[in-house]
């Protein structure tokens, strides 16, 4: 538009840009408005006056409809008169002060920022009169007309009713909200804050409630980056840097007029980039972020806050044009930068979040596991599917009027990318396994996926990273692997709380051995960008710049709007629509499953050659053939693990391991156990369990290997009846949770009900988030139990996550454990599963009992 801000003169040394006005722009804006006006008040005159029996519908819907008309060009004029004079006060301040930017607007001029949203409800109830205005007198005089016909069209005003609605909700909340707290502002303590040093002040606010979490602070730098021109201009923001704190209500005080202060102190990295107006297409932003859960509306406020290098001219210039102005305190760039730098790298480790969505534990093998599961991310979910929904129903909409194929084929089209970002919000869960010098992620769908792993000596960082967001959206971050030979590998996606990410990427460093590095890294998408512009800087774009909107192209723009909205509503409102188009159904296509691969089975040349292998390399073909399901050489694993003595732990020996735990065949299974006790030296004898018994009561370093040992050695028929008494009592009774973890890891190798039952009461009873994580764990797919045997968990399941009592992290176990006993795939609904018991509970016992007792639900 001609009456932004145009960016032209230079001044030097920093290359500011000069703000400058256009006395031509502001008169086409006002004749613009005024043929707005002029033909509103026109089209309301006929309306109003006209013969009624040269006038179609009802009368009074047109006035109403031309009068929001000349009011919308009563607004360009306005804005118009309105913007010019703001620009003229902008270049006065740029000219009086054009070595200190932080003086260039009216408020930091004063040592203060008023809050961004303290116009938010003007512009909000604007937009919802304006809306609802338009769409309920739309709905009032069509739908009682399209009720009378058959399909979706009476829906569609109905829609824009309801967006009328949550616009007015939104409106009054935004002003409950400003009379509630005031118009805040934000005082500081230094003019301008430096790189390096302390950003320091005080929030004035009305704040007669009671904040029991405190006030939560955030302090972000963001890159907000415009891109096309037109209906394809865009905006993108992203965060280059973040830090939070919690002030406790205890900290707040009175100000002089009796208003409370929040204190702010935060330092800012000595890295750290200026703020930058210079090209509105490029800025770079210093946020302050102030929110605060209050019964009622809860308090939420934003400021813009001044962040510049000084030199020594730029601050005696600063301090002599403020002379008679005590208030801005000005601090020398001479006094050296304290603060480490944060936006390249970070070696600041990182506290755990609160409320983290991750859940660890500890893997059986050492390694520690950080599981992500699916729908961790509730209210993005929520409006995914509130945005499929809209577009589903434009989509049918379209398919079931009169609309030309083009538009609803692409539509259509659109509507794949949301689905699919809707089966990846709700579906896909993330494991990551670091330990024993590797990493290994396995992401699933519904359970089933594939796994990969890399090696600690082959990555070179481990990095928090997100991408550019629309202004308004919640961030999303992930973690990304890179690799020494200069690929890249995400772990985990999806991520919403900026210091949960953090903090994995951190934990994952400290697994792996690597340098820590904590600062979250920017994928702009903006392929032509740069380095954020800064004073003194050539600009680092290589995109080209795009030209501001002509008064010509923006008229051409504005007619070709208003003559299409005119098309569409004539075609809509019009009686010549015919019958609704049918379109036949089309049949899901079927379910389909990975298909097995499969492998030659174990010839006798093949035994002759494994003879001539070392021990290691036999068990390690057989383990491996029998995993693919070979019966020969799993047989042969058997007959010859009792023989082979100088088993190693190699890192292929344990993958193999690792698989065999999760194989579809029990058979495969106990022979990992038969693995790990040939493999740690214990003998499947009487004494071996004498021995165990002995070391774990006399020894509780070692302690937790006893259990786990007993309880594989039990498994495979050695003393149960002596070992179980004692793994009950461990696992309901030590003092240690990491004993109890793993005597109820042990417990997960003996294959009974009272085992089976007793993993189920440590799922529900113990007070360890770890010793119930691998419970459940137990219950519902690892471990050596029979899948008719797991069915009988399935009404103990259901009624936990019917029971009010149960915490969230408690419910999601228990549907995550229903669905991998039994396959249905249900929401997350106590009531569903238990119709569907009802309904499939019998039908899917007989399934399981029909089954060959060695197959099981697993990976492979």
């Amino acid at each position: 538009m001609p009456l932004s801000c145009l960016r032209s003169g230079l001044d030097q040394p920093y290359n500011s840009a000069v703000t400058r006005t256009s006395k031509g722009g502001e008169i086409f804006l006002i004749v613009f408005g005024l043929i707005f006006v002029a033909f509103g008040l026109f089209g309301a005159t006929a309306f109003f006056s006209g013969d009624p029996g040269q006038v179609h519908g009802n009368r009074f819907v047109g006035v109403l409809l031309c009068t929001i008309f000349a009011l919308i060009g009563s607004g360009i004029v306005y804005a118009a008169i309105y913007g010019n004079r703001k620009l003229q006060e902008q270049a006065a301040a740029e000219q009086a002060n054009p070595q200190s930017p932080w003086l260039w607007q009216k408020d930091w001029a004063v040592s203060r920022a008023e809050s961004k949203n303290r116009n938010s409800a003007f512009g909000l109830w604007l937009a919802a009169i304006f809306w609802n205005g338009i769409a309920f007198t739309v709905a009032v005089s069509v739908v009682p007309q399209l009720l009378r016909t058959s399909g979706p069209k009476p829906f569609l005003p109905l829609a824009f009713c309801v967006v009328g609605v949550i616009l007015a909700g939104a409106a009054i909340r935004a002003s409950i909200r400003r009379k509630r707290f005031g118009q805040t502002y934000f005082e500081f303590a230094s003019l301008p804050f430096s790189p390096g040093r302390t950003l320091k002040g005080t929030i004035h606010l009305r704040f007669n409630t009671n904040a029991r979490h405190g006030i939560d602070l955030s302090l972000s730098c963001v890159r907000q980056v415009i891109t096309g021109s037109g209906k394809n201009r865009s905006t993108l923001q992203s965060v280059l840097w973040q830090a939070d704190k919690n002030v406790p209500q205890a900290s707040l005080a009175h100000g002089l007029m009796g208003d409370a202060v929040i204190p702010v102190e935060f330092i800012i990295p000595s890295d750290a980039y200026e703020s930058n107006h210079d090209d509105p297409n490029d800025q770079v932003l210093w946020l302050l972020h102030a929110q605060a859960d209050v019964p009622g509306v809860n308090y939420s406020d934003d400021f813009e806050v001044p962040v510049f290098r000084l030199t020594p001219s730029s601050a005696s210039a600063s301090a002599s044009a403020t002379a008679a102005e005590p208030t801005p305190i000005f601090m020398s760039e001479a006094q050296g930068a304290t603060a480490p730098p944060a936006f390249q790298s970070d070696p600041t480790d990182v506290a755990a979040p609160q409320n983290p969505k991750v859940v660890v534990s500890a893997g059986m093998d050492g390694s520690t596991e950080f599981y992500f599961p699916a729908f961790r991310n509730p209210s993005q979910v929520l409006v995914l599917i509130f945005f499929a929904v809209v577009w589903t129903a434009i989509v049918y909409f379209l398919a079931h009027s009169k609309a030309p194929l083009f538009f609803t084929v692409v539509f259509g089209l659109f509507e794949i990318p949301l689905i699919y970002g809707l089966i990846q919000a709700t579906l896909v869960s993330f494991r990551i396994r670091a330990g024993n010098g590797r990493i290994v992620r396995r992401r699933a769908l519904f359970g089933i996926g594939g796994a990969r792993e890399f090696l600690f000596s082959d990555i070179a960082q481990i990095l928090a990273v997100t991408k550019a967001q629309q202004p308004g959206t919640s961030s999303s971050y992930s973690l990304r692997l890179q690799m020494k030979n200069g690929e890249t590998a995400t772990l985990v996606d999806m991520i919403d709380d900026r210091q949960e990410a953090r903090w994995v990427a951190a934990q994952l460093e400290k697994l792996a051995g690597l340098k820590l590095d904590t600062h979250v890294a920017v994928d702009t998408v903006l392929g032509g960008y740069g380095p954020p512009p800064q004073r003194g800087q050539a600009p680092s774009r290589s995109l080209p710049t795009f030209r501001r909107n002509s008064p010509a192209a923006i008229a051409v723009g504005m007619a070709f709007f208003l003559a299409w909205t005119g098309f569409v509503g004539y075609r809509f409102f019009s009686r010549g629509y015919g019958k609704t188009t049918r379109v036949s159904r089309v049949p899901a296509p079927a379910k389909s499953f990975p298909r097995q691969v499969a492998h030659s089975p174990l010839t006798d040349v093949d035994q002759q050659h494994l003879q001539t292998l070392p021990e290691q390399a036999q068990a390690e073909e057989l383990l491996d053939r029998a995993i693919r399901h070979d019966t020969g050489a799993l047989d042969l694993f058997e007959q010859n693990i009792g023989v082979w003595h100088d088993l190693q732990r190699t890192t292929h020996m344990n993958d193999l391991e690792r698989r065999s735990q999760f194989s579809t065949d029990l058979r495969v299974r106990y022979a990992n156990a038969d693995l790990n006790l040939a493999i740690n030296g214990v003998p499947k004898t009487d004494a071996s369990v004498d021995a165990l018994i002995a070391q774990a009561q006399a020894d509780p370093a070692h302690r937790a290997y006893s259990v786990y040992s007993m309880g594989m050695l039990a498994g495979r028929g050695v003393g149960y009846d002596r070992i179980y008494p004692v793994l009950v009592d461990y696992a309901r009774n030590d003092p240690n949770p990491q004993v109890r973890q793993w005597a109820v890891e042990g417990m997960r190798y003996l294959g009974t009900d009272e085992a089976l039952d007793q993993l189920f009461d440590s799922f529900t009873h113990d007070p360890s988030d770890a010793v119930r994580n691998r419970a459940g764990c137990n219950v519902s797919d690892c471990g050596n139990f029979k899948r008719k045997q797991r069915m009988r968990m399935v009404p103990k399941l259901i009624e936990l996550a019917a029971d009010p009592q149960t915490n969230p992290q408690m419910r999601n176990w228990a549907f995550l454990a229903l669905h991998e006993v039994t396959d249905a795939v249900l929401p997350a609904d106590a009531s569903a599963w238990q119709n569907w018991y009802t309904q499939h509970g019998a039908e899917k016992m007989a399934e399981f009992e029909q089954l060959d007792w060695w197959k099981v639900r697993g990976d492979q």
